[in-house]
């Protein structure tokens, strides 16, 4: 007797699915859907389809004929019978025409048969693999459409909400009480009211390759196990069961499912609750690993762990679910192109890529700090800042209309200049402490975005990996885009109409490291205005020699060495005596007016070349930093006649440089290290008496 393997899938079921959302509510408008109609969307899938087969029940074409079931999943079953050949098509036609028939094409049915021998574990494998492939190839679908020409070559009526298709398999749908209704259920009913403005999470997840995945299995056991375990984690059932456990946490937690099966994960949560919804993914995606882990030290296999792809995007409930399907799946793409530099870390954990508004954020559990989990301290930081009395939005919105103008792009002087003197801190000097660290610790996670490892430092990792490397300020295009999502990703988080909750952070965990916090507020802007702004950016204009931008820079600014009481080598720059108020009528001024613009430098600097250097050597010899710069009138003159360096940009590079000199000294004043102060005043009397020995001897 002859054996053959059949294989039947459900083709078009995201087609499907999109049809059965909208389908059944175009006569009011509303692309909300009901409970109703996704869960017997999704049962037809799985248990209708299956039924229809033959699989379960009595009433199914090959009822009492199905001799193994070699797959059975998500709209897909692959299964074993001694049918003559002839029957097994004639059965087969007709669960076509049955599913086109009944849903107007919205769902095609594809199959082949083949005989094949299955006396081992391998021969199952094989045939599976097999079936797939033939169920890929154009030539079934061909197959298909030439065997059914006459049906599907007719004008068809589009279906609609009296027609009973869907309702074949409906049932009931008190067995998932955790799940709301429809989209509008969200919300209480207080909230409810206007219907038209609730701000809704949708959340969609695919896991990553799963196709791969199967091709590389060689044993039958394992891969069917592996395929159970799908459709045990990914399946209405165990997301009403997660839904369930969140809610006994948090009564408020609602979610409406959309679609789970297979390897896709999408639902619906109220805004509020998106990281709930996103640790909820995280939470199937852990105990899939979990099992796979199992089965790895079970059959000594290398399976590897599951990765997943998570999109995300915002919508109100009332909008056409053709518009936030398609804005989903693409961040779900953008999730799944993303590509990392470290995957060694994917195979210690449940490793999660997150798209919302296209940036992407890692999220590994194995690590307690990922981009994720800095986003979230982010998120939670600007919200206790809020309350503390900082303008956020305000700050935010500032800083972005500067970062998106394409005049000040179109520069990186002009973009630099902009950034750094929006985040010049506005607060240092606030009596509010609280307030104060706040608006510090927000200026350093926006200067970290654009942060870079100096280039000297990636040459010294490859040769030594244990040295730590030193990051710099870098305003490229790449740091630039990074900068601008993390803002408009600050603003969409932070908006009160979200109000997203869970994942709270206290300020006391967040780490106000005041050295580090000194390092990227102060150090890193001053050092690349010096090297850059006000020097490097310059080289590039051919008509002026690099020896005149170097000593036009130095008029202004000097980098300096000097050791301090404690004996310690500290790092400085000399200035003038400018104020912010001069600089200001710089601007004004024409800027061909070297002479006046001496002349008013000259008049807050006025000491004499000698009176400097005797300054110098005095303080040099007390131990303390070196005196302001003598300003040099002549020379100044000379260069800047015929360097035409003195430009808006060049005064704007000077007025953030001694802005940020003037807040780093009052920084260093409010958050002196003690252990530093006690040296100096052990250094003083140290100093005191060895004079006063000396002056006894005298």
């Amino acid at each position: 007797m002859k054996q053959f393997v059949v294989a039947v899938s459900i083709d078009k079921v995201q087609t499907f699915l999109y049809y059965v959302l909208q389908a059944y509510i175009q006569e009011n408008q509303a692309n909300s859907g009901t409970l109703r109609e996704i869960v017997s969307s999704s049962l037809l899938i799985s248990e209708t389809f299956f039924r229809d087969i033959g699989i379960e029940g009595k009433d199914g074409e090959f009822s009492d004929h199905i001799e193994e079931r070699l797959l059975t999943c998500s709209g897909m079953c692959i299964v074993t019978t001694s049918l003559d050949r002839e029957l097994i098509i004639e059965k087969l036609d007709r669960l076509f025409r049955k599913y086109y028939k009944t849903f107007k094409g919205q769902l095609l049915v594809k199959y082949v048969v083949f005989e094949k021998k299955l006396s081992t574990n391998q021969d199952k494998l094989e045939a599976i693999k097999e079936s797939k492939k033939r169920l890929r190839q154009q030539d079934c679908l061909n197959r298909i459409i030439d065997n059914h020409r006459d049906l599907l070559f007719q004008f068809s009526d589009i279906p609609d909400r009296k027609d009973k298709g869907l309702e074949k398999s409906i049932v009931s749908i008190q067995e998932y009480p955790g799940f709301v209704r429809d989209i509008n259920a969200l919300y209480s009913e207080k909230e409810a009211g206007n219907d038209n403005h609730f701000r809704v999470a949708v959340i969609k997840a695919d896991l990553d390759g799963m196709g791969d995945l199967f091709e590389q299995l060689g044993d039958f056991t394992v891969y069917k196990e592996i395929s159970q375990l799908l459709s045990k984690f990914i399946s209405l059932d165990y997301l009403h069961k997660l839904t369930a456990k969140y809610q006994e946490k948090d009564r408020d937690f609602k979610l409406y499912p959309l679609y789970m099966a297979g390897d896709d994960i999408f639902f619906a949560v109220t805004a509020a609750h998106l990281l709930a919804g996103v640790n909820l993914c995280k939470e199937i995606l852990q105990q899939l690993n979990e099992e796979i882990t199992k089965l790895r030290k079970q059959y000594s296999t290398n399976l590897r762990q599951l990765s997943l792809s998570i999109g995300i995007d915002f919508t109100f409930n009332r909008e056409p679910i053709r518009y936030y399907y398609e804005r989903v799946q693409r961040q779900v793409e953008e999730a799944k192109a993303y590509s990392r530099d470290c995957k060694d870390k994917v195979e210690k954990s449940s490793y999660v890529k997150i798209s919302i508004n296209n940036y992407i954020f890692e999220d590994y559990d194995a690590e307690k700090e990922s981009p994720w989990s800095y986003f979230k301290n982010d998120v939670a930081l600007l919200k206790e800042a809020m309350e503390k009395g900082f303008a956020a939005h305000h700050f935010l919105y500032g800083l972005l209309r500067k970062i998106s103008d394409k005049t000040i792009g179109s520069s990186e002087v002009k973009f630099s200049n902009a950034v750094l003197y929006h985040l010049l801190p506005e607060h240092l000097e606030s009596s509010n402490q609280k307030l104060r660290e706040y608006e510090l610790l927000i200026i350093e996670n926006l200067l970290r975005k654009l942060l870079v490892i100096k280039k000297s430092d990636r040459e010294k990792q490859q040769t030594n990996p244990k040295v730590g490397p030193e990051k710099e300020l870098s305003f490229k295009r790449k740091q630039r885009e990074c900068l601008e999502r993390h803002v408009r990703m600050l603003l969409l988080f932070s908006d009160p109409r979200l109000a997203i909750t869970g994942d709270e952070v206290q300020f006391t965990s967040f780490d106000f490291n005041k050295k580090r916090i000194k390092g990227t507020l102060f150090n890193k802007p001053m050092r690349y205005l010096y090297h850059q702004s006000l020097y490097s950016s310059l080289k590039n204009n051919n008509t002026i020699k690099e020896y005149d931008i170097r000593q036009f820079r130095n008029f202004f600014a000097m980098f300096d060495r000097y050791t301090a009481l404690n004996g310690n080598r500290v790092q400085t720059y000399r200035r003038l005596q400018i104020s912010s108020s001069m600089f200001h009528r710089f601007k004004k001024m024409e800027k061909s007016q070297i002479g006046t613009i001496a002349e008013m430098l000259q008049s807050v600097n006025n000491r004499e070349r000698e009176e400097i250097e005797k300054m110098e050597s005095q303080r040099k010899s007390d131990k303390k930093a070196p005196p302001a710069l003598f300003f040099d009138k002549k020379a100044f003159r000379e260069v800047g006649a015929k360097t035409s360096l003195w430009t808006d940009d060049y005064i704007d590079s000077l007025l953030i440089f001694y802005r940020l000199n003037e807040l780093d000294i009052h920084y260093k004043t409010l958050y002196r290290d003690k252990n530093n102060k006690n040296q100096g005043h052990k250094n003083k009397k140290t100093n005191k008496k060895r004079r006063s020995s000396k002056g006894d001897k005298r």
